[in-house]
């Protein structure tokens, strides 16, 4: 009698992160694979207002990790996440192309120079805005500061990634990213750092998604990036602990 030919069948995780994670996540990920066979998990990256947009149409996932907690708040009203947990902050900073005039805080203002952000609808986009807010109120800069870095704006992007290409690329002279981004800057790009007093509060949110297939390998995904183990890379790749 012939022997039966078993096939190992295998399971995909899917999981969709907010792009600032394209980093750090891959990383997690082959470690969750390696603690279970059979087993492969595939992100999806992008600006987190698109990755609940797909949820909320009706996208196949298991995990959504979004950069903020606006758009986790939408996917739960939604219906489509189960209860979502904090798994680590971030802060901002501006780069500026090295061929560029910028090289201070100050020179953010100068009429000319040519910034990107993110959409307000990006996550990285709205707390660039609340930390130009912050920055008017703050005596150190004032209400014209504030102002002038923001008709500096010559272009909106979808995601962070995208800011950090332009500037990268010479094609603006400076933007304003996560400090997990700029940690794997290109060399040519130089680091401005920011106040910290007028830094909004950066925290990212994770949650299982109602609808997947395989809600146990969620829970699991999702208790190993909050892990020690998960901790020590996001830390490595520029992210602070969850409050």
């Amino acid at each position: 009698m012939p022997a039966l030919l078993i096939l190992a069948t295998n399971t995909v995780l899917t999981v969709f992160a907010a792009a600032s994670l394209h980093a750090a996540f891959p990383e997690i990920g082959k470690s969750f694979e390696a603690a279970h066979p059979g087993v492969t998990v595939r992100f999806d990256f992008e600006g987190s207002q698109i990755l609940e947009a797909h949820l909320a149409q009706g996208a196949q996932a298991d995990v959504f990790a979004s950069a903020d907690q606006r758009w986790m708040d939408k996917a739960v009203g939604d219906g489509v996440v189960g209860s979502p947990l904090p798994f680590a902050k971030n802060s901002l900073v501006a780069i500026a192309s090295a061929d560029s005039s910028v090289r201070t805080l100050s020179d953010l203002a100068k009429g000319g120079v040519r910034l990107v952000l993110c959409a307000d609808a990006v996550p990285c986009g709205r707390y660039a805005r609340q930390l130009l807010e912050s920055m008017g109120r703050d005596p150190r800069f004032g209400p014209a500061f504030a102002s002038a870095v923001a008709k500096n704006v010559v272009s909106e992007e979808e995601d962070v990634e995208a800011v950090l290409a332009k500037v990268g690329l010479g094609e603006a002279d400076a933007g304003i990213v996560y400090g997990s981004d700029a940690a794997r800057k290109p060399a040519h790009v130089r680091i401005i750092e920011l106040p910290s007093s007028d830094q909004p509060q950066v925290v990212y949110p994770i949650a299982p998604v109602k609808s997947s297939a395989s809600p146990t390998l969620a829970a699991e995904f999702i208790a190993l990036v909050r892990s020690d183990q998960g901790q020590e890379v996001l830390r490595r790749f520029g992210f602070a602990p969850a409050p």
